[in-house]
C-alpha cells in the first residue's frame, strides 16, 4: 500500500506501535486515570496468581472451547459448519497456550490496547478477554504474541489488527450474526469476508462483506490457502453486512487499525452508545459510514484529525451535537450526511470548499441559513428539510452548481417570483413544499433542462400556471416527472399544452381554485402513474373518457370535482390502480361489475355520491382492499362480497350506511344515533364495517379523506404509505430506500 505523498509506505519494520502525542485515546479524566491505575494493580495481582496456577488457566481455556456460545460457524452456503474454537486446540499444548495468554494479556494491558478493566481475569466473558483467549490459545493461525517490554517489533501490528477485529466481532454479538462473514475462521483476517451475489452484477460477481486488504490475492478465499501470501497484508476496509443482527457498542479497539481507509457499519438497529473518540486516531480514514444505527451523544471533537475523510455518513441515528470546528478540518470532505438525528441549535457554519453533498434534514435546527453557506460554492446537494428554519433563501441564489435542493417543511419567510433560481440550470430536484412561501409558480421552472422533481405543494402560491412556458416545452427541453402543486391558491384552468410534459409520471393539482373543464390533453400523458385533481372548482361534467388511455395509473383522485353520470364499465381496464378516489361528486347509477377487475386496489373511496344498487359479487376479487368508503349513497342488500372469506384479514376502514336509529350496535362510534322521530332503517347490511352511518346523519364520517402523496427524497419520491390526514396511516406499501449514493455518485 503506497501513499508517497504522505510518506505512509508500509515496510516490515513499520508494523509496530508508535507513540502519538495527539492520540485521542488519552482524552480521559483524572478519575478515569485513577481507576485505570487501580485496575492495573489488580491486573498485576491476578497475573501473579495465573503464573502460580497454570492449571486454572488450562481449565479456563478448555471451558471456553467447550461452552462458548455459537460453537458452530455457518459458512456462506449455510450448510457447512465447523467449530470456530478449533476441534481441539491450536496445535500447541495447554501449558504453552497458557503462557501465550499471559503474554497477550500483559501486552494488551501494558500498551493500553483495551480498557484494563475489560482484561481482568474476573471479567473473562468480556469481548476483549474472549478475544485474548481466542488469539492466544485457540486461533489456529497461531500469530506471534508481541512482547510488552517497551521494544517494538514487526509482530505488533499484525497482532493488533487480528485482536481488534476479533473484538469487533465479539463485541457486536458476532455469535448471533446471520452471516459470520468468515470472522474468527482461523484464516488470515484478509479472508474474513463473504461475497454476496447482486442483481446489478454478473452472476460470477458479487459484493464482498467483511474485511478487505491492500494485498488481497483475488481468488484465494479457501480455508486451505497459503497464508504466507498475506503475512504483510493490511486491512484497509471494513464493510459489515447491514441488517445482520449486530448488537452492542462500537469497540474502541478499532482505533488501532491506523491504516484503515473505509469503515462501514450501518443499518444495525441494535448498535447503541456513542462513537468512540479514539476513532480520531484513524488518520488514513477516507469513508466513515455509520448510518441507521442507534448511536447517540455528540460527534467526537477528535474527528478534527481525520483530514483525509471524503465521506462522513452519520445519518439516521440519535446524535445530539456537532462541532463545526472539527468537521471543518476535513478539507477533503465531499459528502456530509447528518440527517435524521436529534441535533438542535443553529445551523453549523461549515467551511468546506470541496463539499458536494450536505444533508441536515430531520433534526431540530432553528434560525436562518448562515452567510457562511454561500462559501460552499461547489455544493450540488443541499437537504435542510424537516427542521424549524426561518428567514430568507437569498443566500442560495449564488450556488449555481446545486442539483438537488430539499428545503421543505420549514417556515421560510420568502416570496418567489420569475427571478427566483433563474440561473440554476443544473437543478434536478427542487422540493419547497410546506414552507410558507408566497408568490407565483415561475415560468422558467418549466425550462430547466434537467428538472425531474418539482414540489411546491402546501404553500401560499397564487395566480395561474404559466401556460405559455409549459406549451413551449418538448422532449428535449424538459425531463419533468414529478409535479406537485396541491394545497395552494392557484387559479385559472389547467393550461393548454400540458400534454407537452411527456415525461410526467406524477401530477397533483388538487386542493386549489382551478376552474374550467378538466383539460382532455391529460389523456395524452400516457406515462402518468399518479393523477390527483380533486377539490378544485372545475365545471360540472361526465366521468372523463380520456382516462381510459391512462392504463399506467396507480393512483387516481377526482374527489369533489362536480362529476356526474355513471362510472363507466371501462374503469376495470385500469388494472394497475392501487387507489381510486371518486368521493364527494354527483355520480349515479350502479357500480360496474368490471370494478372487480381492479385486483390491486388497496383504497376505494366512493362516499357522498348518488350511487345505488348492490355491491357487485366481483368485489370478492378485491382481496387487498384495506379502505372502502361507500357511505352517503343509496346502496341496498349486504356487503357479503366484501366481508365473506376474509377471515382475520379485516378491512382497516370500511364505512357504509349500515346504521338505524333503533340500533345500538357498532354505530356508537359516530356518537350521533337517535334523535329522529320517525324510524330510519339501515340501507345495507354489513358484518365487517368499522363504522356504520345513519343515512341522514351528515356528521358521520365527515372527515376529509385526502390521500396526498407527500414525497420525500429519502424514499426516492416513491409512495411509502398512505396517510389520510386526521385518520392515520392505512398501510405501508413499499420500503423507503436511501438515494444518497445515487445522488452523489459516491461509493
Amino acid at each position: 500500500m503506497d501513499d508517497d505523498e504522505d510518506g505512509d509506505t508500509i515496510i516490515a519494520d513499520d508494523l509496530s506501535i508508535d507513540g502519538n502525542e495527539n492520540s485521542t485515546n488519552n482524552e480521559i479524566t483524572s478519575a478515569e486515570a485513577a481507576e485505570r491505575r487501580y485496575a492495573k494493580q489488580r491486573y498485576r495481582s491476578w497475573m501473579s496468581m495465573l503464573v502460580i496456577s497454570t492449571f486454572v488457566c488450562s481449565i479456563l481455556i478448555a471451558s471456553v472451547k467447550f461452552f462458548a456460545p455459537g460453537r458452530f460457524y455457518s459458512e456462506e452456503d449455510n450448510t457447512t459448519t465447523y467449530d470456530i474454537f478449533g476441534s481441539g486446540d491450536n496445535g500447541m499444548g495447554d501449558s504453552a497456550n497458557q503462557r501465550r495468554l499471559e503474554d497477550a494479556l500483559d501486552y494488551l494491558v501494558t500498551k493500553e490496547v483495551s480498557d484494563v478493566i475489560t482484561l481482568l481475569p474476573n471479567n473473562t466473558m468480556s469481548p476483549q478477554y474472549m478475544a485474548a483467549i481466542w488469539i492466544s490459545s485457540i486461533d489456529q493461525h497461531r500469530i506471534n504474541i508481541p512482547k510488552a517490554d517497551g521494544t517494538t517489533s514487526k509482530d505488533e501490528y499484525p497482532f493488533l489488527q487480528r485482536y481488534s477485529l476479533a473484538v469487533l466481532f465479539l463485541q457486536l454479538g458476532g455469535m448471533s450474526w446471520i452471516y459470520r462473514l468468515n470472522f474468527l475462521s482461523g484464516t488470515h483476517e484478509c479472508a474474513w469476508f463473504t461475497v454476496f451475489p447482486s442483481d446489478d452484477l454478473p452472476p460470477d460477481q458479487g459484493y464482498a462483506m467483511g474485511t478487505w486488504c491492500d494485498k488481497n490475492p483475488g481468488t484465494l478465499t479457501e480455508r486451505d490457502q497459503d497464508d504466507n501470501l498475506w503475512e504483510s497484508a493490511i486491512v484497509t476496509d471494513i464493510h459489515l453486512l447491514p441488517n445482520n443482527n449486530a448488537v452492542g457498542r462500537l469497540p474502541s479497539e478499532l482505533r488501532h487499525l491506523r491504516y484503515l481507509k473505509t469503515l462501514r457499519i450501518y443499518e444495525q438497529a441494535f448498535i447503541v452508545g456513542e462513537i468512540p473518540s479514539g476513532y480520531g486516531d484513524l488518520r488514513n480514514l477516507q469513508i466513515l459510514d455509520l448510518e441507521a444505527n442507534q448511536l447517540g451523544g455528540p460527534i467526537p471533537s477528535s474527528f478534527k484529525f481525520l483530514n483525509k475523510m471524503t465521506l462522513l455518513n452519520l445519518s439516521r441515528n440519535r446524535l445530539s451535537g456537532i462541532s463545526a470546528d472539527a468537521i471543518n478540518q476535513m478539507d477533503k470532505l465531499a459528502a456530509l450526511a447528518l440527517d435524521s438525528n436529534m441535533i438542535p441549535g443553529k445551523l453549523p457554519e461549515f467551511n468546506l470548499p470541496n463539499l458536494l453533498g450536505l444533508t441536515l434534514s430531520d433534526n431540530a435546527f432553528t434560525g436562518q441559513i448562515p452567510i457562511s453557506m454561500a462559501g460552499l460554492s461547489n455544493l450540488e446537494m443541499l437537504a435542510l428539510d424537516h427542521n424549524k428554519l426561518t428567514g430568507s433563501l437569498d443566500i442560495l441564489e449564488g450556488m449555481t452548481h446545486l442539483t438537488h435542493v430539499y428545503l421543505d417543511n420549514n417556515k421560510w419567510d420568502h416570496e418567489i417570483n420569475d427571478g427566483f433560481f433563474a440561473g440554476h440550470d443544473n437543478i434536478t430536484h427542487l422540493d419547497m413544499s410546506n414552507c410558507s412561501i408566497r408568490g407565483i409558480v415561475p415560468d422558467h421552472f418549466f425550462k430547466f433542462p434537467k428538472l425531474e422533481v418539482l414540489d411546491l405543494s402546501r404553500n401560499l402560491l397564487e395566480g395561474d400556471l404559466p401556460g405559455p412556458a409549459i406549451a413551449s416545452t418538448n422532449d428535449t427541453t424538459t425531463k419533468l416527472q414529478y409535479l406537485s402543486l396541491h394545497s395552494n391558491n392557484i387559479t385559472g384552468p389547467i393550461p393548454q399544452g400540458i400534454s407537452k410534459l411527456k415525461s410526467l409520471k406524477h401530477l397533483d393539482l388538487s386542493v386549489n381554485k382551478m376552474i374550467g373543464s378538466i383539460n382532455e390533453e391529460l389523456g395524452e400523458l400516457k406515462g402518468l402513474e399518479y393523477l390527483f385533481l380533486g377539490n378544485n372548482d372545475f365545471s360540472a361534467g361526465k366521468f372523463p373518457a380520456w382516462l381510459q388511455n391512462l392504463t399506467n395509473l396507480e393512483e387516481l383522485s377526482l374527489k369533489n370535482n362536480n362529476l356526474n353520470g355513471e362510472i363507466p364499465e371501462w374503469i376495470g381496464e385500469l388494472t394497475r390502480l392501487n387507489l381510486l378516489d371518486l368521493g364527494e361528486n354527483f355520480l349515479n347509477g350502479t357500480l360496474p361489475d368490471s370494478m372487480g377487475d381492479l385486483t390491486k386496489l388497496w383504497i376505494l373511496i366512493l362516499n357522498s355520491n348518488n350511487l345505488r344498487g348492490s355491491i357487485p359479487s366481483s368485489f370478492r376479487q378485491l382481496e387487498y382492499l384495506e379502505t372502502l368508503l361507500i357511505d352517503d349513497n343509496s346502496f341496498k342488500g349486504n356487503t357479503a362480497p366484501v366481508c365473506e372469506g376474509r377471515g382475520m384479514d379485516r378491512i382497516t376502514h370500511f364505512v357504509s350506511d349500515c346504521a338505524s336509529n333503533s340500533s345500538t350496535s357498532a354505530t356508537a362510534a359516530s356518537g350521533s344515533i337517535g334523535g329522529w322521530e320517525d324510524p330510519v332503517l339501515a340501507e345495507i347490511e354489513c358484518e365487517c364495517c368499522t363504522l356504520c352511518c345513519l343515512d341522514e346523519d351528515i356528521t358521520c364520517n365527515d372527515d376529509e379523506w385526502i390521500a396526498h402523496h407527500e414525497g420525500h427524497w429519502q424514499s426516492g419520491y416513491e409512495r411509502v404509505y398512505w396517510d389520510f390526514e386526521e385518520n392515520g396511516i392505512v398501510s405501508e406499501v413499499t420500503d423507503a430506500y436511501d438515494t444518497l449514493a445515487q445522488v452523489w455518485g459516491l461509493p
